[in-house]
């Protein structure tokens, strides 16, 4: 028998209790002209506009098509159910069980972003109508032998509503009796009974609880019963049901998907808040919706929808699921919660010794009824801890996915797949068996799905491989872009082709469609430009042009729409004034902090194409350093030994780490604008690296993500030194030895930029500096491509020793400067 305190138990349930909740459209081959059909009384005069913020989905996708492949039959599921039940854990997780929590969920990089996202999330659900029911509540409840945190009580009440109760969980029947009475309060009696085996409470210190319940109305009472008719639903190519199908002819908005290969149908419901999506394949089976379907991919055709006439068939269908899902959270990469080595402990502490807390099983169960009068759903989760269009027809008979979505927040309330409508139940099972862990090490290795870090981060691993090829090709001091070389690069995918146009999407680790890199572009754009609290952030590309050349109007339109670039005609002849002029541009946008990027005479004369990329950034720290306390001290030189430069140093908190996986002592210094910050890499064993080489390796294998995510509140004496660094670097090589090899070569495929004429890249530039003091930093960098015809080929942390920094956007991620330093006493190094 496990102790008492071996064990917590925390259950959600949400229940989501609709007015019909499948939308299908019917076909009837007599009709030809359905909008004769409709009338003026059914026509639907909302105006619908998706919901345009960013989708906080990629989870719930995730966990669908994680359930989809190992189950057979229907399924369904509550993603917000699970994720407000899972963010209660997170409050009181700490280390790597709140990491991975935070990056397999998408969380915000800071833990306020995430209670401000929840907390609007339940103010949405909580906002009263008339229109529909919709009740939601929290509960936790702590066993009497254990002292709840007052600082988590005070946290899960103020942003998440959720009251701790105080219980005798030894007395397993009046608690259980308390908890299935909320709980069917809470759903109005739809679920009467969740704990129906009061065992499991045994040895149980902690339950949590949520519940959700909504009862809606179709916006128009699109579907009469004497209408339903019985007819065929395909399972599969060999296998058929009779089912009976509600039918409507009338007004819906519908789009078709390419990438799903699917129609996709809107219903509204009463309100204008809620809707259900119905996503049907055409030819393929639903296994491919499944496969390909993601929040990035739904934007883009919901923002297609038109609203169109349409012969609509809906199967009836009334099913329950109940799904384990420690396997598929731990195939996630949710590991950590469900070992000995969980960490829970800003939940609670124990009055006596005891074992780490850790979960036991994450049961989830729903049900969903779909007839003429509307939709009944509910879903409960549990977990325990212990140790253009013609008029046309939607006709769903076949399998199809459908999800409901609060259209407010983009908020998805149900997920679902019909495979056969006359299946009632189906359930994953608990299954019984050795489950991965980083701790086992004769377990099966389960590989991250990429969107769990989703392809923002990915994007991301460009910055530290970039800084880590142009480290080995440089001694001393370093200063580079990222970002500026990035914004460069992105933008000549929209020109390039073929192989060309695949090295650079291996290298950036972007994905091939346009939608994507445009939407990741311009969100990494949108925060390199802002003026807050005296740091400011600014960037500028320019398209330099041959007036001989007639360039592609699509690309130069996709230039200036999506990457913010504007495009100016240039003579190259004139090799002098082509560079003052280039020059003088750089200077102005980086605030004359860099002279020139070009040298006269440098610009060949059958220079086609010159693409500039500019990025300016002062900041001020957020806790400036006081210029009286700065001290000349020893910083050690590899070889060199003992220099004297001036030392800065602060006490105070900052957030600051022993990273194990990088050996490396890790600070961050934020800047008063609150979302960028510095952070500096110092080596714990300086005589094993000290030119900095291993540590610039280990850092291509953490995201920056995981990195920021690490970092606790500590009280800390900082000291580093002030220094001065401006590198100008040719990044040709470094690229090529990252894959890009094309866009210098003879098979150079540039036909997206002009037509019939053949261009290569001639050198790629960067001009980069930085300026760290007392008050702040100043960087700037120029990034410059040149295109020619082809012509054949209280902890202590003193940076007192070599340190690898980087200036990171907290809320992208996005790495705006890396360098390293060598001797803060040279002002200049790097040249290529």
């Amino acid at each position: 028998m496990r102790s008492k305190l071996e064990y917590l138990l925390c259950f959600s349930i949400m229940l989501i209790f609709i007015k019909k909740c499948v939308c299908v459209v019917t076909p009837n081959p007599v009709e030809t002209n359905i909008s004769s059909q409709i009338t003026p009384q059914t026509e639907d005069d909302e105006d619908f506009v998706p919901y345009h913020g960013e989708r906080f989905s990629v989870f719930d996708w995730m966990l669908f098509r994680n359930l989809a492949k190992t189950n057979a039959g229907n399924i369904l599921l509550s993603p917000i159910s699970i994720k407000l039940a899972l963010v209660l854990l997170y409050e009181g997780a700490q280390d790597q069980t709140a990491r991975e929590l935070a990056e397999v969920m998408q969380l915000p990089l800071s833990v306020l972003a995430t209670r401000e996202k929840f907390n609007n999330i339940l103010k949405s659900l909580q906002a009263p109508s008339s229109a529909y029911t919709l009740n939601i509540g929290s509960r936790i409840y702590i066993d009497n032998n254990v002292l709840t945190r007052q600082r988590y009580a005070a946290t899960v009440k103020t942003f998440y509503n959720t009251d701790v109760i105080n219980a005798n969980l030894s007395d397993t029947h009046t608690i259980a009796t308390k908890v299935n009475s909320w709980i069917s309060n809470v759903t109005n009696g739809h679920i009467e009974k969740m704990i129906d085996n009061e065992e499991t409470l045994e040895n149980s210190v902690m339950l949590i609880a949520n519940g959700l319940f909504f009862k809606g109305a179709w916006r128009r009472k699109y579907f009469a019963p004497e209408n339903t008719r019985v007819s065929k639903f395909y399972i599969n190519a060999n296998e058929s049901v009779d089912v009976q199908y509600m039918h409507t002819i009338s007004r819906f908005y519908y789009a078709e998907s390419s990438r799903l290969g699917a129609k996709i149908l809107r219903i509204p419901y009463d309100g204008s808040k809620f809707a259900i999506y119905i996503i049907l394949p055409h030819m393929s089976t639903v296994d491919h919706v499944i496969k390909q379907i993601n929040p990035f991919v739904l934007s883009s055709d919901l923002w297609a929808m038109q609203e169109l006439p349409l012969n609509v068939w809906i199967p009836k269908f009334k099913f329950e699921f109940t799904s384990h899902l420690e396997n598929t959270l731990r195939e996630l990469g949710i590991r950590d919660i469900f070992d000995n080595t969980a960490l829970l402990t800003g939940i609670a502490k124990t009055k006596r010794a005891s074992k780490h807390l850790q979960v036991s099983d994450v049961m989830h169960k729903t049900g969903i009824e779909v007839n003429e009068n509307g939709t009944i759903a509910y879903a409960a989760t549990e977990i325990q801890i212990g140790n253009k269009i013609e008029e046309g027809t939607f006709y769903a008979n076949q399998p199809f996915v459908f999800y409901i979505e609060d259209e407010t927040t983009g908020t998805i309330l149900y997920v679902g797949l019909v495979r056969n409508p006359l299946n009632e139940t189906g359930t994953t099972g608990k299954i019984q068996q050795e489950l991965p862990s980083r701790f086992n090490l004769n377990a099966t290795t389960v590989t991250p799905s990429p969107a769990a870090t989703g392809t923002e981060d990915r994007y991301g691993f460009f910055n530290i491989d970039l800084l880590q090829r142009v480290n080995e090709d440089n001694e001393g001091n370093l200063i580079l872009s990222p970002a500026s070389a990035k914004v460069a690069l992105t933008s000549l995918v929209e020109g390039t082709g073929g192989q060309t146009r695949q090295e650079l999407l291996a290298a950036l680790r972007l994905p091939p469609d346009e939608f994507t890199i445009r939407r990741i572009t311009r969100r990494t754009l949108m925060s390199l430009k802002s003026y807050q609290n005296g740091t400011e952030i600014d960037v500028a590309t320019r398209l330099w042009i041959n007036p001989m050349i007639r360039t592609s109007p699509g690309y130069t339109s996709a230039l200036y729409n999506n990457y913010g670039t504007d495009i100016q005609q240039l003579n190259f002849g004139d090799a002098n004034v082509a560079a003052n002029r280039i020059n003088a541009w750089v200077r102005e946008n980086t605030k004359n902090n860099i002279k020139s990027i070009i040298q006269p005479g440098t610009v060949s004369a059958d220079t086609q194409i010159l693409l500039t990329s500019v990025l300016y950034f002062k900041g001020q720290w957020m806790k400036s350093f006081d210029k009286d306390a700065t001290r000349t001290r020893c910083f050690r030189v590899p070889v060199l030994g003992c220099k004297d430069v001036p030392m800065m140093e602060s006490t105070s908190q900052y957030r600051y780490a022993y990273v194990a996986s990088l050996d490396a002592d890790v600070v961050e210094i934020p800047y008063s604008n609150g979302r960028t910050s510095m952070l500096i890499f110092l080596p714990f064993h300086e005589e094993s690296d000290p030119y900095l080489q291993i540590l610039s390796k280990d850092l291509s294998y953490v995201t920056m993500r995981t990195l920021l995510s690490s970092l606790n509140e500590t009280e800390l004496v900082l000291s580093i030194p002030r220094f001065n660094i401006e590198s100008k670097l040719n990044l040709a090589s470094p690229l090529m030895r990252m894959g890009v090899l094309d866009i210098f070569g003879t098979r150079a495929n540039f036909t997206g930029f002009i037509h019939n004429d053949y261009l290569r890249i001639g050198n790629i530039i960067q001009n980069a500096k930085i300026e760290v003091n007392e008050e702040g930093t100043i960087a700037v960098a120029a990034t410059e491509l040149t295109i020619v015809p082809l012509m054949g080929n209280t902890a202590i942390f003193i940076a007192n020793r070599p340190f690898i920094f980087a200036i990171v956007d907290l809320n992208t991620t996005e790495t705006l400067f890396a360098g390293r330093v060598m001797d803060p006493s040279m002002s200049n190094s790097g040249n290529f």
